[in-house]
């Protein structure tokens, strides 16, 4: 991987973003979830990523080996190896039915940062997860996907994710009874039976933008009941920031 212009914060590079998506870490003893960086697709089609602001002060966590510095923006012509390994192979026999199961149809949508936004890019060996950033459009809207979790807990034999279509609206409901996470947001059908939950590491960001926009929208985008659990749901976020 080159790696362009290590020194340099990306926020006084004169190279517009493309598209940014957030790093979580979740820390393994609060389980608390944690923004700690930020990966940008330029425009040029280089790839960066860098810490945000008091990544240094956030107790327990540690640079990553491949992005040592604290106080710098790594900048490559590829994307970076920590991130590719968060996508699943394309040489892998399964690989096109786990885009079918992502709403990937078209090679528009068919980009690493797509995926990442749209798994969050989870691995077995630690707590790192990505988020699309949900801001506004030109226009005021935001449009993001993510994969439900807990399908397979909260609806066991698939009775209602086999009656799902996808373009259906759903509806989000708050569980602070959940003993688990008390800010937990359950993801239901118009009867208010639940179909899953919203992802632990998506609920900061989603309460955000939830307070911040207009209108906001749960549809049911790919609906794959034979896939693995937690590819069973993918579900569109569909909000307008209201002009201030």
């Amino acid at each position: 991987m080159a790696t362009d212009a290590p020194s340099r914060l990306l926020s006084e590079s004169t190279t517009p973003v493309a598209r940014r998506l957030f790093l979580i870490w979740q820390n393994p003893e609060s389980r608390q979830f944690i923004r700690v960086g930020v990966l940008s697709e330029l425009v040029d089609g280089r790839y960066a990523f860098e810490y945000v602001p008091g990544a240094a002060d956030v107790a327990g966590f540690h640079p990553l080996t491949q992005f040592p510095d604290l106080d710098r923006a790594y900048v490559s012509t590829g994307l970076p190896a920590f991130f590719v390994n968060r996508l699943m192979s394309r040489r892998r026999e399964s690989f096109p039915a786990y885009l079918h199961s992502l709403g990937v149809d078209s090679a528009e949508s068919d980009t690493p940062m797509e995926l990442l936004a749209r798994t969050g890019g989870p691995r077995a060996t630690d707590t790192f997860h990505l988020v699309d950033d949900l801001a506004p459009g030109p226009d005021g809207t935001v449009i993001s996907r993510f994969l439900v979790s807990g399908v397979r807990h909260v609806d066991g034999d698939g009775a209602l994710l086999s009656c799902l279509h996808e373009g259906q609206r759903l509806r989000l409901r708050p569980e602070p009874t959940n003993e688990v996470n008390e800010r937990a947001q359950l993801i239901c059908v118009d009867s208010g039976e639940p179909v899953g939950y919203v992802p632990d590491w998506l609920l900061a960001d989603l309460e955000d933008l939830q307070a911040r926009a207009s209108s906001l929208d749960i549809f049911a985008e790919r609906v794959t009941p034979d896939a693995q659990p937690h590819l069973r749901l993918l579900c569109r976020i569909e909000a307008r920031i209201a002009e201030r």
